[in-house]
């Protein structure tokens, strides 16, 4: 019997030094452990941030997409209209021109063109010298031109009021300042994307200084782990022989005092075992967890 009872005794020894060395390493496990979960929180909620500005980021650039797009639609109406209006007033000069020149006729209109009738039906009718056909065609190109100035003073007179309107509908100004309001959003929406393309580069930052600081961690909290296990199996192999099947927050004392009373059952069950008398469940129980029977 006093063989069993050095063996409870190396027992309780092994099991004080393995308790120990796990107390402090059940410790670091824990703050490691809440450490991670507090990281992990901080990584979310930076990623959950990062999301956000890059949301931000890419409503701002299509924002910028469509100004361009206006921007270049407005660009070529201002073109247009700038083209047909340099148009306007060279026609508006072409027409004052014509105006201050009015032409002086000989005779009313109306005598002129009675007169171009007569002699060119004449020309067309007649037998006539060499002489006086080319005397007539002479006439007939001098009225023509007589009328011809005179149409096209008629004609300015009627156009020019029409040129007019055209120019005084045409406003450059609201094309120039609806090009200038948009550039001046673009530069405002182009001096917001920095802003947040900076502080998603910090949040990122951020985001990869958490992530090695967890790799560390995690790393950390394996290799306890892997202590612990190694630890906690031995310990579960030696409460196992006295029938401990969850020592999970039990302290030594407690452990040390229900050792001590199951090695009084080891005790008398190998004394009964001996005598070839009847065993109790327990005490079958704990000869056979220690591999006795």
């Amino acid at each position: 019997m006093s063989k069993e009872a050095v063996n409870v005794e190396e027992v309780l020894k092994e099991l004080e030094e393995l308790y120990r060395k796990l107390t402090p390493l059940e410790t670091k496990y824990r703050e490691l452990r809440d450490k991670l979960k507090e990281l992990k929180s901080e990584r979310r909620a930076i990623i959950n941030e990062l999301n956000q500005k890059i949301d931000e980021i890419v409503e701002l650039v299509n924002k910028q997409k469509e100004l361009r797009k206006r921007y270049r639609i407005v660009r070529e109406e201002f073109k247009i209209m700038k083209e047909e209006r340099s148009n306007l007033i060279n026609r508006l000069r072409e027409l004052r021109e014509i105006l201050r020149n009015r032409p002086r006729l000989p005779k009313k209109p109306e005598k002129l063109r009675e007169e171009l009738e007569r002699l060119e039906e004449l020309y067309e009718t007649s037998n006539m010298s060499a002489k006086r056909e080319k005397r007539i065609v002479e006439q007939i190109k001098e009225l023509s031109a007589y009328l011809k100035a005179y149409e096209d003073y008629v004609n300015a007179r009627e156009e020019i009021d029409g040129v007019r309107e055209k120019l005084d509908q045409i406003d450059l100004s609201k094309y120039i300042e609806e090009m200038k309001a948009i550039r001046a959003e673009l530069d405002k929406l182009r001096s917001e994307e920095e802003v947040l393309k900076e502080q998603a580069e910090k949040l990122q930052k951020a985001k990869l200084e958490l992530e090695n600081d967890i790799s560390m961690y995690s790393s950390e909290l394996d290799k306890i782990s892997r202590e612990m296990q190694a630890l906690q199996e031995r310990r579960r192999e030696l409460l196992s022989k006295f029938g401990i099947k969850k020592s999970y927050g039990l302290s030594y004392e407690q452990v040390k005092r229900i050792i001590l009373s199951k090695s009084e059952v080891l005790e008398r069950a190998l004394k009964k075992l001996e005598k070839g008398e009847s065993l109790t469940f327990e005490e079958f129980s704990i000869l056979v967890e220690n591999g006795l029977i």
